[in-house]
């Protein structure tokens, strides 16, 4: 008797949580055919709306008796004919039996995948493509990134000529960033959020307009187009001359990720308008879900925007799972991956023998660690904790870093709270070449150079070294040290992209 009645209330729970599921709502991005668009519609605009409009909301009211249907966050007419928008799996049952409807997908996040690096690619400032090209004299790059922050010198616009008559763009005002911030390098600044808006409508935007926040995109677009930037180094290390790979372009930008959340609807609005505008390249470097090209809405607008002739760079977001693969194969796209460059940031390391080993570094000051006492102990060396360092002396004390001690960001952490003056690490880990932050007097070497300073350190009566930092060093891989297969998986490369 009692399974009798258990089972309507069974069954009643069912049909609550399917209609729950059936009106939960969210933001759909939606690809339509415009040659279904009726003639009494003056743009794609007017005509998504009225599609909207007539499809009959189902769910449950609002305390006034409102009734909420499907709500317009974008619409794309350049690169991709369709808009995005919040409705119920109900309303978009209805939407795909509309005539024009070819797909809908649920929107979703995306995230955000020098001095020398011209000359290692072989450009030429005498002969060749670079000069040739005028180096990008009057090309217009849209980078679609997290904004920029245009007080860096490297969107000045000195030797720039006249913003071209073709450009359609617009430099839009909003916080912390007026007109006067566009100039003739930087001749376009627009924003899209309304798709975080729609995905988390209480959230509060802190920064509303095209300014950076985040870094990503002020990145990117130095290296694509930034202008001329003389005595510029990384705390001493890669001194000189820093540009863009084509200093003479112009940037509009279209800022698309946001410190509260980034969308692919709005990533789509950017490269929609940007396309509007008159770019000649699309700089886009995100990472999104992957799925076939054909339902994906960036591959769709990548192409939309190839056939009206502009080319269109995309990061390969190298996130594996082996290594050379890639997340980004949109055929109709210039993929840009990750790599590296003929440039060392070393230190010097000089044992008390006389003997010289070029190390990596990035300790930031210019500093020189001479002849103190070099010290090894077999047991101190995993500096694995500060109770083990506790002992450590004032001496450049040696590190080994492997999997049965610590990372080296903790290990480094661990000796700056010592009473050692600096340290030798020994790790075959590249990983650890993606550090800038180095707080600490200290030098990486491989492990066959430790075993040189270790037969030293301990057979000699009274050990020394001394380090030189900020050394730069041309025409040497960074890829000397040995890999551990698999130790970082979750480490992203982020790819450099270079018009």
């Amino acid at each position: 008797m009692v399974l009798v009645k258990a089972v309507p209330l069974v069954l009643f729970s069912w049909f609550l949580l399917a209609h729950h599921a059936s009106t939960q709502r969210s933001t759909y991005i939606v690809h339509m055919d415009k040659s279904y668009m009726p003639k009494a519609f003056a743009s794609g605009h007017h005509w998504y709306s009225s599609v909207l409009g007539s499809i009959k909301s189902v769910g449950i009211k609002s305390s006034d008796g409102h009734q909420p249907g499907p709500n317009l966050v974008h619409t794309y007419d350049n690169a991709f004919h369709g808009f995005s928008a919040v409705m119920s799996e109900d309303e978009l049952e209805s939407l795909r039996r509309s005539p024009g409807f070819l797909s809908a997908h649920v929107d979703r996040p995306v995230t955000p995948d020098t001095t020398h690096t011209y000359k290692f690619l072989g450009l030429n400032t005498a002969s060749g493509i670079w000069p040739a090209s005028q180096y990008g004299k009057d090309v217009v790059i849209g980078v679609v990134d997290s904004g920029i922050w245009p007080e860096s010198a490297s969107f000045r616009d000195e030797g720039m000529t006249e913003v071209p008559a073709r450009w359609r763009g617009a430099c839009v005002v909003g916080q912390d960033f007026n007109s006067s911030l566009c100039n003739k390098k930087i001749i376009g600044a627009r924003w899209f959020n309304q798709g975080v808006l729609a995905a988390n409508p209480d959230v509060t935007i802190s920064m509303n307009s095209t300014r950076d926040t985040f870094g990503h995109g002020t990145h990117v677009a130095s290296i694509a187009a930034g202008n001329y930037v003389k005595d510029v180094s990384f705390f001493g290390y890669a001194p000189g001359t820093a540009r863009g790979v084509a200093p003479h372009a112009r940037l509009a930008i279209y800022k698309v990720l946001w410190d509260e959340g980034s969308y692919e609807s709005d990533a789509l609005a950017g490269i929609d308008q940007a396309v509007a505008d008159g770019v000649d390249v699309l700089s886009i470097s995100l990472s999104y879900r992957t799925i076939d090209l054909y339902e994906n809405p960036i591959a769709i607008a990548a192409f939309g925007a190839m056939e009206k002739g502009i080319l269109v760079s995309v990061s390969a977001g190298n996130r594996g799972p082996d290594f050379g693969t890639l997340l980004e194969g949109i055929p109709w796209a210039v993929i840009a991956a990750s790599g590296t460059v003929d440039r060392w940031f070393a230190g010097i390391l000089t044992l008390g023998n006389g003997l010289t080993i070029t190390g990596w570094t990035m300790f930031p000051a210019r500093a020189t660690v001479r002849n103190l006492p070099l010290y090894y102990n077999k047991t101190l060396s995993a500096c694995n904790s500060t109770e083990l360092l506790a002992d450590a002396p004032s001496a450049i004390i040696i590190c080994i870093q492997s999997f049965d001690t610590a990372e080296f960001s903790d290990q480094i952490s661990y000796v700056s709270q010592s009473n050692a003056l600096a340290a030798i690490f020994i790790s075959e880990d590249t990983s650890i070449l993606r550090f800038t932050y180095f707080p600490y007097p200290g030098v990486v070497i491989t492990p066959k150079e430790g075993k040189t300073v270790i037969r030293y350190a301990s057979n000699s009566s009274e050990p020394t070294a001394s380090v030189n930092f900020q050394q730069t060093i041309l025409g040497r891989s960074r890829g000397r040290l040995q890999l551990y297969p698999h130790r970082h998986p979750g480490v992203q490369h982020e790819a450099i992209q270079a018009f």
